[in-house]
C-alpha cells in the first residue's frame, strides 16, 4: 500500500472526463458564496465520496473555493453541481475536497465507483 492510499479516507474511481469550473468569493457577511462568471475547463482524473482530482491550466492555491459542474450517472448522465475546497496542488493537478454536495448527487457518485470496482 502506499502513503497516498493510506492517507484516503474514501474509495475513488477513474474519471477521465471534462468538468466545468467557476472561481468563487466569500460574500461580506461571509456564509455565502459568489459564483464568478468566468467558466474554465478542467479534466477529471478520479472521483470518490470526499472529493475530486483534476487537472487545469489555471493555477489554484489551496484553501480556493470553487463550484465545478460535471455530469455523473449510469442511465442518465445527469449534470450536478458541487462547491469544492482545493486541497492541494502540483503543476496542472488539482485536489478537490466537496463542501456542498446534494444528497442524490452523493448517490450517484457513490453508484458510479460501485460500478466502476465491478468493470472488468
Amino acid at each position: 500500500m502506499t502513503q497516498a492510499s493510506e492517507r484516503r479516507k474514501h474509495r475513488r474511481a477513474l474519471y477521465k472526463r471534462p468538468l466545468h469550473v467557476q472561481t468563487v468569493s466569500s460574500s461580506k457577511i461571509g456564509n455565502v458564496f459568489e459564483v464568478k462568471n468566468q467558466t474554465l475547463s478542467a479534466q477529471g482524473r478520479d472521483i470518490s465520496e470526499g472529493g475530486f482530482g483534476i487537472d487545469v491550466t489555471s493555477a489554484f492555491k489551496p484553501g480556493a473555493i470553487l463550484k465545478i459542474s460535471f455530469k455523473i450517472g449510469a442511465q442518465d448522465e445527469s449534470e450536478a453541481e458541487a462547491y469544492v475546497r482545493v486541497v492541494w496542488t502540483q503543476r496542472d493537478k488539482h485536489g478537490l475536497q466537496f463542501l456542498m454536495l446534494e444528497d442524490s448527487t452523493l448517490r450517484k457518485i457513490r453508484g458510479y465507483i460501485g460500478d466502476a470496482e465491478r468493470a472488468p
